[in-house]
């Protein structure tokens, strides 16, 4: 079960990821009152040859993560830990958070929870802002494993236009997936996912050239009346603490990310649909 470790080192894919630190502080801070469970044999397995320190984000859906084993506590932050006036506090009890729930992903600060409790270690999702009820994803971390490693080794930008697959290439994916998992398995996962199958089979996207091209900064100005969810997301996207990004809203134009070509777009877009006031500008 070392599907996605095998694509992450894989040199043609380099250009599909982006590996991102965490808040040491945060990190510091938790790690001297809080202590994670032991974690399944599974999903030590599975950590084992991906990326320690760092989490891992998808490049081209500028919000899906994957944590680093080393920052699974920092990733509770919000969910299971939070700071109060007085200092960290586990809220399991009263958010009813399991201690063998571990976030070992998250989409759109939606996070995806591994059972450590079991053998196979089922995986969870549930959605930011909702009543907390996690519903199963898929019922082995192994398929999870193999489900974002074929994801991962296809994806083209070619093929991939506002968060869609040509409907094709799609298929050809698909069939990948189709080796491990059922058909209601991927329609659960890439309903969760930022998976989507176009209903037109556009024609190839050609590759832009950098060059050429002028670099996106976007900016954050206001966060609008979905501020905690906003919050949420540049945590994910920048790798900062919830104090330091707090801090930094206190300044106009928080820049989010800078870059060339339509991700920096889409992920403008995204905090847009959050009801934020985004300023994007070229240089």
């Amino acid at each position: 079960m070392k599907y996605l470790a095998r694509s992450i080192s894989k040199q043609e894919n380099a250009n599909k990821i982006k590996c991102l630190g965490t808040s040491t502080e945060t990190k510091r801070e938790l790690g001297k009152v809080f202590k994670l469970p032991i974690l399944s044999q599974a999903l030590l397995k599975w950590y084992s040859d991906l990326p320690k320190s760092k989490d891992i984000m998808f490049y081209w859906t500028n919000d899906f993560y994957i944590f680093g084993i080393e920052n699974l506590t920092v990733a509770l932050e919000g969910y299971r830990f939070i700071r109060d006036d007085k200092g960290w506090i586990d809220i399991s009890k009263t958010m009813k958070w399991r201690e063998n729930w571990i976030i070992i992903s998250s989409w759109s600060g939606n996070p995806v929870i591994a059972d450590i409790s079991k053998a196979e270690t089922p995986i969870y999702y549930d959605y930011v802002g909702e009543d907390f009820s996690p519903k199963l994803l898929v019922d082995s971390l192994e398929k999870f494993d193999y489900f974002l490693s074929v994801w991962l080794d296809k994806h083209d930008d070619r093929y991939y236009k506002r968060g869609e697959y040509q409907s094709d290439f799609y298929d050809l994916m698909e069939k990948e997936w189709k080796v491990k998992l059922s058909e209601e398995e991927i329609r659960v996962l890439c309903g969760f996912l930022p998976i989507v199958k176009s209903k037109d089979n556009f024609a190839p996207i050609e590759q832009r050239i950098i060059e050429k091209a002028k670099k996106n900064y976007v900016y954050l100005d206001n966060p609008g009346e979905n501020k905690s969810k906003v919050i949420l997301a540049l945590k994910k996207e920048t790798g900062l603490s919830l104090d330091e990004i707090r801090n930094g809203l206190n300044n106009k134009g928080f820049l989010i990310a800078a870059g060339y070509g339509e991700n920096i777009l889409v992920l403008a877009e995204y905090f847009i649909s959050l009801g934020a006031k985004v300023r994007i500008e070229q240089k």
